[in-house]
């Protein structure tokens, strides 16, 4: 499959993708410098399903404009971090081990330079960093939350069917490391032509494959948010943290209304919810330009009055 050419401009300069080895994975990852004078604060970008460093250009290229460095890595299971046979090879236990680790790694650094750190996580990436806010060792070290489309529950559109879902514990539990092609979801993910063919055509987006183990889990990990069983939300959210979450209104891979019942259920003082009309799945990566440059300006304000 020939690769076409991705079709944003970086506006600052693209940094050079580094490489460290945790617990059996060799992770490719990035730091992007801010490129201002002053530098306000981090954030660490936790990306989606078969998402990998590049996908996130736009918005770390606007971080950077706008004085934010940001962190991302390839996660176990996806881009340069598991190629080949190893795609769509990971589990709960390494998705939390991995971002404790990476997590670590950037809070030294941050605090060393004396400014604050951010999470902030799309689909899968989304239902990660939002459990990691209820669960996470350093919950209460983060100085905010943001969501971005995040995997609560799927949109009725998405659903597998209801045989599927009745034996996915059973797939997962004697076929946890079978991958499988999932399918990737151009018109879900952008209403923006020039992204959908750059997706369709980029080897490391497709084919879109995950195990069964891995889907398992993140779908498992939405729904302990959506059913917060015994207020796992409200006694467990980091205390005094402040989130927020985008979602676009159209759309139909993740649910919006998982994102409005989080909101609901959170315990925080300071929580927003951000719906986007005309928007799809992508909204800070993929989408058109005047789509993805208003999530992104909403983002930087909300990280600006968020800096203490």
């Amino acid at each position: 499959m020939p690769a076409v050419k991705y079709p944003y401009t970086i506006q600052t300069s693209e940094p050079e993708l580094q490489h460290e080895e945790f617990n059996g994975a060799k992770f490719g990852y990035m730091l992007w410098p801010s490129n201002t004078d002053e530098t306000k604060g981090r954030i660490i970008l936790v990306h989606g399903f078969g998402e990998y460093t590049r996908i996130q250009y736009r918005l770390m290229d606007y971080l950077s404009m706008n004085g934010y460095e940001s962190f991302t890595f390839d996660q176990r299971g996806a881009g340069v971090t598991s190629p080949n046979k190893l795609k769509g090879k990971t589990n709960e236990s390494h998705t939390f081990k991995d971002l404790e680790h990476f997590i670590e790694k950037n809070l030294k650094e941050t605090h060393d330079l004396g400014i604050p750190l951010f999470l902030w996580g799309h689909s899968m990436g989304g239902g990660i960093i939002l459990n990691y806010a209820c669960q996470g060792n350093h919950k209460d070290d983060i100085s905010g939350y943001i969501g971005s489309g995040p995997l609560i529950i799927l949109h009725p559109h998405s659903q597998p069917n209801k045989i599927t879902r009745m034996i996915s514990p059973l797939l997962a539990n004697l076929l946890g490391n079978t991958v499988i092609d999932t399918g990737l979801d151009l018109e879900g993910i952008t209403s923006d032509p020039n992204y959908r063919n750059f997706l369709g055509n980029d080897p490391m987006s497709v084919p879109l494959k995950g195990s069964f183990r891995q889907i398992y889990d993140f779908l498992q990990r939405g729904q302990k948010l959506y059913d917060d069983k015994d207020q796992y939300i409200e006694k467990n959210f980091a205390d005094g943290k402040p989130v927020i979450i985008f979602h676009g209104k159209e759309d139909t891979i993740n649910d919006p209304r998982g994102s409005i019942k989080f909101i609901e259920k959170c315990p925080s003082s300071d929580k927003t919810l951000r719906l986007l009309p005309g928007m799809r799945h992508s909204i800070f990566s993929l989408e058109t330009e005047a789509n993805v440059n208003l999530s992104c300006k909403e983002m930087v304000e909300w990280l600006n009055i968020h800096l203490n």
